[in-house]
């Protein structure tokens, strides 16, 4: 049987997720407070594998652009028939969405590819997780006159949520993100909102937020750069450039020693724009997408 139920299974939840990441870089352990918070940020829809009471494994999933849904975990336990236990929550996830495309993210050397192309998934360009060290303040690229770089005030979370989303082309902030980000990252508030303003339009985004897993379970002090946007209008002018290095500015004044984020493969400007900065690519993570219906 699948279930939806997430609450009374949650010590066996977090018990199979410390199984399957424990070798993972950087592991962080799970624990009750992790994983709600993770349900809540994100929006995940958990199904649960039972059988005889006993919780086999999980999937957990949230909505992504272009009515698409995408796997943020899957876990079952340990032994033979832990394939069976994963192809019976994939066959039901896909059975039960109604998006256009099923999607996850894997190592690209995870021994698991295979698997998913043999569910009829198709392997495609992934994520390169970057980071740059804080050692110094970087100078800000010069940008053209009229336009005007600051920090976010506390009444304009709309017009940021327009800039972002027009940026991105796609749903990327919603109303309250802002608010969840100051719960979940504290000391996190609008300052480190960094924005490119003309004409009393917010026309590009980087937000600089504290890395708070990493700041509390591996006493590194991280900062964290996401989600960034241009408008499509205001493209080369150097504006992501001089925001990026204004909210590294900041991380560090922050007293944070390090910065990450992540950014797509095939996003060659982002990625030259970033190595300037002194980003280099940590690890890659390929994409594998399943596509169900027409859009």
């Amino acid at each position: 049987m699948v279930s939806e139920s997430t609450h009374i299974h949650l010590p066996t939840i977090i018990e199979l997720l410390n199984d399957e990441f424990r070798d993972s870089r950087e592991f962080i352990p799970f624990d009750g407070e992790r994983v709600l918070s993770e349900i809540r940020r994100r929006h995940l829809k958990i199904l649960v594998a039972v059988e005889n009471g006993k919780v086999l494994g999980l999937v957990a999933t949230h909505s992504h652009e272009n009515s698409e849904e995408h796997v943020t975990w899957l876990t079952a336990r340990k032994g033979i028939n832990q394939k069976i236990v994963e192809n019976k929550l994939i066959d039901e996830l896909e059975k039960q969405t109604d998006v256009n495309a099923i999607s996850i993210m894997v190592d690209e050397k995870s021994p698991r590819i295979p698997n998913w192309i043999d569910r009829g998934y198709k392997l495609e360009p992934g994520f390169q997780r970057m980071s740059a060290k804080l050692d110094e303040l970087r100078s800000i690229p010069k940008i053209d006159d009229g336009i005007k770089l600051r920090s976010l005030r506390a009444d304009e979370e709309e017009r940021l949520i327009t800039a972002v989303n027009e940026g991105f082309g796609w749903r990327r902030l919603e109303r309250g993100d802002l608010g969840t980000w100051k719960t979940e990252d504290p000391p996190f508030n609008e300052d480190w909102v960094q924005i490119a303003e003309t004409e009393q339009k917010i026309v590009s985004v980087v937000v600089a937020r504290p890395d708070s897993d990493s700041i509390k379970y591996l006493h590194i002090k991280r900062g964290y750069l996401g989600p960034a946007a241009t408008l499509p209008e205001y493209r080369s002018k150097h504006l992501a450039s001089a925001l990026t290095a204004r909210a590294m500015n900041f991380l560090f004044e922050k007293g944070m020693d390090s910065v990450r984020l992540g950014t797509s493969e095939t996003n060659a400007s982002s990625i030259a724009l970033l190595r300037r900065l002194g980003f280099q690519v940590e690890h890659l993570r390929k994409t594998l997408r399943k596509k169900l219906k027409d859009s």
